[in-house]
């Protein structure tokens, strides 16, 4: 269980992940008026949006948990929180490790960027890491992490295949390293690698993200279950 300052510090991130996913999402998507360059189609909005959608879910379930016997949160909800954290915590890596490196600072700049790139994924990260006391997860929940990035490929896969649609710039593909007109698929040449080992490397990196946030909530569940038996042995 939650103490009461907990309780209060928790139920801020969540807002916080929620208002800036959601509010970063809009600057995003209007931010020359209309929607442009198919912005749904990213996966930055798309980690954003969801994010906000399971947290908004739990805002509202962990109220109505407090007041009812009969209902409880599922640990299936959980584990898709931990899951869709996941994808909002490869957000926040891939933009300030890959993209801005490579393409430059200014993207940092754009309308939404912050939002959805820092505030609202480091909200997500916070909240489950200290404040998700009740998730029961397996080795096997860990690898689930990858779906949304692999469902996501596919999907764009797909659309570059099957239609003429476009992004930001014109480019065929919404990221430069799922460009596999320019990078090929198994190419390594001119200091750039083909999208076969992205997709693995973003992989392994999907299950180090899952990994890590088990362990981190892991450790602060042990730590705080040992002050609780020292306080009240």
């Amino acid at each position: 269980m939650l103490s009461r300052n907990e309780k209060v510090i928790h139920r801020i991130l969540n807002l916080i992940g929620i208002i800036f996913a959601l509010y970063g999402t809009w600057l995003t998507i209007f931010r020359s008026g209309e929607i442009g360059d198919n912005d749904l189609l990213y996966f930055t909005i798309q980690s954003n949006i969801w994010i906000a959608l399971i947290h908004s879910y739990f805002f509202i379930a962990e109220l109505v948990e407090e007041r009812s016997d009969s209902f409880r949160i599922s640990n299936g909800m959980r584990t898709l929180k931990y899951i869709l954290t996941g994808s909002v915590t490869l957000t926040f890596i891939v933009f300030f490790a890959v993209l801005v490196p490579e393409i430059g600072l200014f993207v940092a700049k754009l309308p939404g960027s912050v939002e959805t790139h820092l505030i609202a994924p480091l909200a997500a990260i916070l909240d489950y890491i200290f404040f998700e006391r009740k998730h029961v997860a397996t080795r096997r929940t860990v690898s689930l992490v990858m779906v949304p990035p692999w469902i996501y490929f596919a999907v764009i896969l797909i659309l570059s295949f099957t239609t003429n649609i476009t992004y930001i710039n014109d480019q065929p593909m919404p990221y430069f390293f799922l460009n596999y007109h320019q990078l090929g698929w198994f190419r390594i040449a001119d200091g750039r690698i083909g999208v076969f080992y992205w997709v693995i490397i973003l992989s392994i990196l999907m299950l180090a993200i899952g990994f890590t946030l088990h362990l981190l909530n892991r450790s602060v569940r042990k730590h705080i279950s040992r002050r609780r038996d020292t306080v009240y042995p």
